[in-house]
Formats: structure tokens, C-alpha cells, sequence
């Protein structure tokens, strides 16, 4: 729903009020950045504190199901999140810092088949310790831990640090302010992962990594620390560009996320607690094109994996076989076990491009709300196709908007688009994928089933607008 029709906003406007955890909440998604606080992370099914989380909305026509987030070390502050539902929060761009770099590593066709980045049909099961071990080394040198930090003392602290400049961390541990290379007078207050996918310190990691006001500092698998800069966000992805002045990095291959098998083994890489930089884990794709749902809006398109992903992973890489990215963890199910989510890469890849182009961040406009269909939301509607994105209103606001792009080509409400540019949207190719490799200003043809009759039509993209509705 409304996958299409939210709006940029800018990154310092407020966050969106927390509440509290329902007691009959039965699950959680969590944002796995971590909180520099003194509490212990929740375990599994427990309603207790935990890292910092975003997202909460009501799911219409079916039962909500709450999802328990969670806690922020400065404000001990929660946010109530449901699954389900379509992409429909704002996004963001930010002014460009610094001189781009002119290149960054892809492999457009390391992401694999049926049987995995390994190539047998068996998929993961065929993924020997080998290639684990290859894919991690391969990854590991190019993974970050992006440390948020304020002054020693100030309210944003209060509780979670303590005046001999350490972070406690969820887990108990703690480090000094030397130990992350933190400016003098800093103390940490949450963290993330990141992957440097450019050898001038381009660095790709989630929003909600660098949301936190203070100051932001880059510690690399080698142990050197740096000041760093965002150079933009996407809150429609939760996404990040981060910058730092250095060169000859290692770097990480962005492979191709569109061929991911059910099945395949991937490897997570980032640092859990703030405690363990470089840890790997590894599991298989558990599923793909998931949705988690808030307020605001949603994340859309995403990787359902069983690898371990805990507090402070957030942002960083989910690799194949063959160590090149196919996605970066974003969220966990703070309630359940070994239900993590990534970010597709190929959702990512066009933001990385801009960013070393020197371009603002910008995503592509159309200005509907949609559905992905299956068998059973065509059966129940009436619908003469069971896959693509179908053009209806999620209850607020029209379908179609007004001076849209969409409006303009002469899209309707109850329209179904079946393929853009050839290439039928459905499970393996979300419609929100298929646009976010193209820029704005850019035409596609789209697929359109009207009734029972196909047609295509013309579309030139717009720029999501700078405000919101």
C-alpha cells in the first residue's frame, strides 16, 4: 500500500513519537544497532529493554500482530512495531559532502541461482565450511563499526555512560573512548556496521545507524579510526552514505540480489554489542520480498534470513558464497529466532552510484498506491492476473495521485502494472526493485493489465517530492 506516493523529508525534522510495548505483544522487530546503554538485550520472547528501534502501524483487514521494539539507552523510550503492509514511508535526501570517487566494486552476476553462489542444485546444503571461510575473508577487511558519540556529561548519556568515558554495552562489556578512537571528551552512545564499497572511504550502512545526533566516527577492521560525515540518507530504505577522507581501503563487491535462491547460504558480517567486530554468522535466504510495517511507513522487498543478526549489526553486509554483497542487515524479530531482515542490494546500488557521481540522493517517483498481488488477493477482488502491482488505495488518499507522474501517463485506480521495461514484477521482482533501478527523470514502459486487456504505456519518473503530505 502506498508504496509509491510518500515523500521526502529532511533528515533533522523530529522523530516520530515512541510508545510503549503492549504486554499481549507476542513479537519484535528490532533495529540491531546498539544502544550504549547498561541493560542486557532481551532474550528471545521477552518484553524487556533492548537496542534501539523504528516502525509501527496498523494492519488493515486482519488481526495486528505487536511488535515488541526496542529501548534507546538515553531515553528509555519504545517503539510498538506490526508486520505486514506495503512500502508507504517518507524518504529523505541530503546535499552532497566532499569530492565523490569515480568507481566502486559490482558483480552483477555473483548472486546466484537456484543452487547458490557455490552453483549446486542443492542450494546451501551444498555450501561447504569452505567457502564460508573463503566468502568471510573475502568481506571481513572491508566491514566498519560507525560509532555515534557526544560530549562526556550531556544529556543524551544520562544513565548508559559513565564518567570514566566507557560505554556500557547491552551485553555487559564496555569500551573506553580510546578503544573505539573516539575524539577526546567523547563518549559512546549507540553504533552500527558498515561496508566500504569504495576504496575512498565509501561507506554503505542503514539510517537508523546514523540517526542519532553527535559525532560520528568510522573504526575500521584494522583498528584505525576516523572522523566521518553522512553524506546522505534514504528513509524510504533506511539507508546511508557515510564518507571519510581516506584512501586505498578495502573494499566489498556489490553483487546482484535479483537471482536469490530459497535456501542459499548466506554470511552475515558486522559487529554484535560493539564488542566483537568482525563476527560472522551464517544461515541461509529463510525468504524473500518480506515487508515490516510502521507508521510512517514501510521497509518493502525484503531478505528473511536464519544467519545471527544482534544489536550493532545493523548496516552491515549479508554476503553469498563468493563474499561479493547481495544485501545489509537492517532489522531482527526481537521475539522470535532466527528471523532477521537485509536490505536487497540492488535497492542499495542506485544510491551508491549517485552518491560517487557526486549527485544528490534521489529516488524515482510515480505517485500511486499499490498492492503486490498473489492468487489470493486476485481471487478475492476479482482481479484476471495473480502477479504485479496492483493500483488501489490503502484508505488514505487516492490511488492514483493528482499531478503525478502516474496521472500524467493515465494510470487508474484498479489497473494492475504486470512488467516495466519487459521485466514481469512479481515475487523476484518487486516493483519497487524494478524502479529503483532507474533514476528520476528517466521514461519506462510499463506493462498494464486493465480488466482483461494489456497495454503499455509511457512513463517519465519524477523526483519524490521534499515534503510531506
Amino acid at each position: 500500500m502506498d508504496h509509491d506516493s510518500t515523500e521526502f523529508s529532511e533528515p533533522e525534522d523530529a522523530q516520530p513519537t515512541w510508545s510503549q510495548p503492549t504486554p499481549e505483544s507476542p513479537s519484535a522487530f528490532e533495529r540491531p544497532a546498539a544502544s550504549m546503554g547498561g541493560e542486557p538485550p532481551a532474550a528471545p520472547g521477552a518484553h524487556a529493554s533492548a537496542p534501539r528501534a523504528t516502525r509501527k502501524r496498523a494492519v488493515a483487514g486482519m488481526a495486528a500482530v505487536a511488535l515488541v521494539a526496542a529501548t534507546l539507552a538515553s531515553g528509555g523510550t519504545t517503539l510498538a512495531l506490526v508486520a505486514s503492509g506495503a512500502l508507504d514511508r517518507p524518504a529523505v535526501t541530503v546535499v552532497t559532502a566532499g569530492t565523490p570517487a569515480s568507481v566502486a566494486n559490482f558483480d552483477a552476476s555473483s548472486s546466484s541461482a537456484p543452487g547458490g553462489a557455490g552453483g549446486s542444485p542443492n542450494g546451501a546444503a551444498a555450501a561447504s565450511n569452505g567457502s564460508v571461510v573463503s566468502a568471510a575473508s573475502k568481506v571481513s577487511p572491508a566491514v566498519v563499526t560507525i560509532i555515534t558519540s557526544t560530549s562526556a556529561g550531556s544529556a543524551g548519556v544520562a544513565g548508559g555512560i559513565g564518567s570514566n568515558g566507557s560505554g556500557v554495552l547491552p551485553g555487559g562489556g564496555t569500551k573506553s573512548q580510546s578503544a573505539y578512537g573516539l575524539p577526546q571528551g567523547q563518549v559512546p552512545v549507540s553504533l552500527g556496521s558498515g561496508v566500504i564499497f569504495n576504496a575512498n572511504g565509501w561507506i554503505l550502512t542503514n539510517h537508523h545507524v546514523v540517526a542519532d545526533p553527535g559525532t560520528l566516527t568510522v573504526q575500521l577492521s584494522d583498528g584505525r579510526s576516523f572522523p566521518a560525515t553522512v553524506y546522505g540518507t534514504d528513509t524510504l530504505t533506511d539507508l546511508a552514505i557515510v564518507k571519510i577522507d581516506a584512501t586505498g581501503l578495502p573494499t566489498a563487491t556489490l553483487g546482484d540480489s535479483s537471482a536469490l535462491a530459497i535456501g542459499q547460504t548466506v554470511i552475515a558480517v558486522g559487529d554484535p554489542l560493539g564488542e566483537y567486530p568482525g563476527t560472522v554468522t551464517s544461515g541461509v535466504v529463510s525468504g524473500v520480498d518480506r515487508t515490516i510495517s510502521d507508521s510512517t511507513g514501510s521497509l518493502d522487498d525484503l531478505i528473511q534470513t536464519d544467519a545471527a543478526i544482534n544489536p550493532g549489526n545493523s548496516g552491515g553486509p549479508l554476503v553469498d558464497t563468493n563474499g561479493t554483497v547481495i544485501g545489509i542487515d537492517t532489522a531482527i524479530a526481537g521475539a522470535a529466532q532466527g528471523i532477521g531482515f537485509a536490505i536487497p542490494i540492488n535497492v542499495a546500488r542506485p544510491l551508491t552510484e549517485q552518491a560517487l557521481a557526486g549527485a544528490k540522493l534521489a529516488r524515482p517517483w510515480v505517485g500511486i498506491q499499490y498492492e503486490a498481488l498473489d492468487a489470493g488477493l486476485a481471487a478475492r477482488n476479482g482481479l484476471s492476473v495473480d502477479q504485479g502491482a496492483w493500483i488501489t488505495s490503502s484508505g488514505t488518499g487516492a490511488a492514483v495521485q493528482a499531478g503525478s507522474p502516474a496521472a500524467a501517463a493515465g494510470l487508474q485506480q484498479n489497473d494492475v502494472i504486470t512488467a516495466v521495461d519487459g521485466t514481469k514484477v512479481d515475487t523476484s521482482h518487486p516493483f519497487v526493485e524494478l524502479l529503483a533501478a532507474h533514476g528520476p527523470g528517466s521514461t519506462v514502459t510499463l506493462t498494464v493489465r486493465r480488466g482483461t486487456t494489456d497495454t503499455t504505456v509511457q512513463i517519465t519518473l519524477g523526483t519524490r517530492p521534499a515534503t510531506t503530505n
